[in-house]
Order: structure tokens, then C-alpha cells, then sequence
């Protein structure tokens, strides 16, 4: 009898502790099943997120042409967060918590790549200010030419004399930008500088024909001749006219300049002037000098003098404004 209770005993124990086994591996499963199905949730609602951010981005970019560049990046940038969020939420619901790899990753590619970060973030801005476009002009720092590209890290400028200038976004997102393309019309000025005795009304007539009868400036907005100010020894006439953007603004600078300077030979337009003295020998008061200034002085025979004044004239023409040649 004691043998047989044993026996039983000892199946008894074996049968409970395998109910029991069997039992931890099904919940187990159980658990890892539904924490499948929760993570598989989660990535479907962050791939519907991203198809939903991918068509909201295609219809505001049919409003907004300009920055049809800027958009795209932002929803790729956009859509790479979501993606991640949602990946690290799924691994974490199933047991594998990678969100602080994920921190440190971002935070030493951020410090590694802070510069080039810093031009795609400007560069993203000057995509949705969109303060030029492709073939404008413009003056950015210190450089003057024609933009012939464009990218999130840095704008190439091609200049006047054929150098190709590259500048970084964050550089250009803090500097003033002139735009010389973006109005139909510029406005452009000429000083010049007429001397004391001029004939001005004369003179205001001669540069109001020489602007009317130039094919390149527009009669509407309508030219001016201008008085400026007065200086120490002219005063300063203004003629201000507008042409049409683009155009080649040296060349037809150059042009009326040229016709001014002519008119003001031609019709004897003073140009202002300074008195000065040329000495070419030596005026020492020798003792024979002195003694012909006696006789003459006697003679009462009115003296010449040793030197004349002479007229030296000075640049006539002034030009403003960083005109600049169509490329």
C-alpha cells in the first residue's frame, strides 16, 4: 500500500507541474499575440497618417506654386517623423524599447550636423518666402548677378563677368536681398552737374528731349528733370526716367550719359569748374626784378600779371543706383 501511494503520489505531481508549465506558455503567447496585433495597429494608423499628410501636401502645393519645393521636402520631413514614431511605438508594445537609441541618434546627428542643418532649415524658408526665383537678379552681400541655381543648402549666383558665386542659405536668410526682376518697371537716375551761370531752363529742355526721343524709356510712369542741391561750385540736376525690367540698363545707361555730354558741348552748357594757378617758372623777386617793377610803377603802365587763372573742368555726369547689364 505505502508503494502504491507513493507511485500515485509522484504521478499526481508530475501531471500538476506540467498543467501548470503549459499553462505560463499559453498566456505567454496569448500576450505576444495581442501585442502583435497592437503594434500592427499602430503602424497602419501611421501609414494612413502619411497617405493623409501626402494628399493634404498635393492639394496646398496647387495654391502655392513658388514653394512647390519647400512643400515637398516638408512632407518628406513630415512623413520620416511619423514613420519613426510609429515604428518605435510598435517595437516598444512588443518588448524592444528603442526610443532612447533613437534620442541619442538624433541628438548627435543634430551637434555632428548642425551647420548643414542650419542651411536646409534656411533654405526651406527661403523656398516658402521666395524672395527670388531662377533667372532673377539680385544683389546678396556684396555679389550682383543672375541666379542660375537653387537648392535646401545653398543659392549660385553667375555674375556680370561670368564668375560663379555659391552662397550658404543661412548666410543668405540673414542679409538683405535686392531684387532687381521683380517689377515690370526699374526706375533709373542720372546726376549731372552744371556750373553756376548755366542756362538752366535751356539745359532742362535739351535733357527732357534727349529722354523723350530714347526708345528705352517709358513714357509712363513719365521722366523728370530734377533739381538736386547746390554745391561749391555747381549744382545738381537729376534726371530720373523708367525702363523696363529686364534690360540691358548699362548699355543704355552709357548711351544717355554720352548724349549728355554731348548736349553740354554742343549747346555750351557750362560745367562747373575750380580757379587755379599754374606756375611754370621761378618768381623770386630778384634785384632785377625789382627794379623793372619800379620803372613800371613809374611809368604808370598798368602791370600783366605773371600767371592767368585757368578753367579746370571737372566730371560732369553722376550715376546711381547698382544698375546692372540682362544677362
Amino acid at each position: 500500500m505505502a508503494l502504491v501511494d507513493e507511485e500515485s503520489t509522484d504521478v499526481d505531481m508530475t501531471d500538476a507541474g506540467s498543467d501548470i508549465n503549459f499553462g505560463d506558455i499559453g498566456g505567454t503567447i496569448l500576450t505576444k499575440f495581442v501585442d502583435l496585433i497592437q503594434a500592427a495597429i499602430i503602424m497602419v494608423i501611421a501609414y494612413m497618417a502619411i497617405k493623409w499628410i501626402s494628399r493634404y501636401f498635393k492639394k496646398i502645393e496647387t495654391t502655392h506654386e513658388q514653394q512647390r519645393t519647400a512643400l515637398n521636402l516638408v512632407e518628406k520631413i513630415v512623413n520620416g517623423f511619423v514613420a519613426v514614431i510609429g515604428l518605435t511605438l510598435a517595437l516598444k508594445v512588443i518588448g524592444l524599447d528603442i526610443s532612447l537609441l533613437v534620442s541619442v541618434g538624433v541628438l548627435g546627428l543634430s551637434y555632428g550636423l548642425k551647420d548643414i542643418i542650419k542651411n536646409y532649415i534656411a533654405g526651406i524658408l527661403i523656398f516658402f518666402k521666395a524672395p527670388f526665383k531662377m533667372g532673377d537678379i539680385v544683389k546678396i552681400k556684396s555679389y550682383t548677378g543672375k541666379i542660375d541655381r537653387m537648392d535646401f543648402q545653398s543659392t549660385g549666383l553667375k555674375t556680370f563677368d561670368n564668375r560663379d558665386v555659391t552662397i550658404y542659405n543661412s548666410d543668405i536668410i540673414t542679409q538683405s536681398i535686392e531684387n532687381y526682376s521683380r517689377y515690370p518697371v526699374r526706375r533709373m537716375e542720372i546726376c549731372v552737374r552744371l556750373g553756376y551761370g548755366t542756362n538752366v531752363q535751356k539745359a532742362a529742355k535739351i535733357f527732357e528731349h534727349i529722354l523723350a526721343n530714347d526708345p528705352d524709356v517709358q513714357k509712363t510712369p513719365k521722366y523728370a528733370v530734377l533739381f538736386g542741391e547746390f554745391e561749391n561750385n555747381c549744382f545738381v540736376v537729376k534726371l530720373r526716367f523708367w525702363v523696363k525690367s529686364p534690360s540691358n540698363m548699362l548699355a543704355m545707361r552709357s548711351r544717355i550719359g554720352l548724349k549728355i555730354q554731348q548736349a553740354i558741348n554742343e549747346e555750351s552748357i557750362f560745367a562747373p569748374y575750380q580757379k587755379s594757378f599754374e606756375l611754370d617758372q621761378d618768381m623770386t623777386l630778384t634785384p632785377d626784378r625789382k627794379k623793372w617793377s619800379k620803372e613800371m610803377d613809374v611809368a604808370d603802365v598798368p602791370m600783366q600779371p605773371a600767371v592767368a587763372p585757368t578753367a579746370t573742368p571737372q566730371v560732369a555726369l553722376e550715376f546711381s543706383d547698382a544698375d546692372e547689364p540682362e544677362m
